[in-house]
C-alpha cells in the first residue's frame, strides 16, 4: 500500500480499491453502472456501461439527490 492509499484508508476507513471491491460484492445484479472519479490533478471523469445518455443522466440525477439527502443528516 502506497502513501496515498494509506492516507485514504486512515481518513475514510478504506482505500478506493477496497470501496470498489465492497460495491461489487454487495451489488450482484444491475442493469447499468456509472463511476465518477476525481484524479489527483483535480480533473473529473465519468465512466458508464451503457450508451443511452438520457437514462444515464437520470441515474446521475438520482445519485445527486441521494447525496444531498445524506448531507442533510
Amino acid at each position: 500500500m502506497d502513501f496515498q492509499q494509506a492516507k485514504r484508508k486512515k481518513e475514510r476507513g478504506q482505500t478506493n480499491e477496497e470501496f470498489l471491491k465492497w460495491v461489487f460484492e454487495e451489488v450482484k445484479d444491475f442493469e447499468q453502472i456509472s463511476i465518477t472519479v476525481e484524479y489527483p490533478s483535480g480533473s473529473i471523469e465519468t465512466f458508464f456501461s451503457q450508451e443511452e445518455s438520457l437514462s444515464l443522466v437520470g441515474m446521475l440525477e438520482v445519485g445527486k439527490q441521494q447525496i444531498l439527502t445524506d448531507m442533510q443528516y
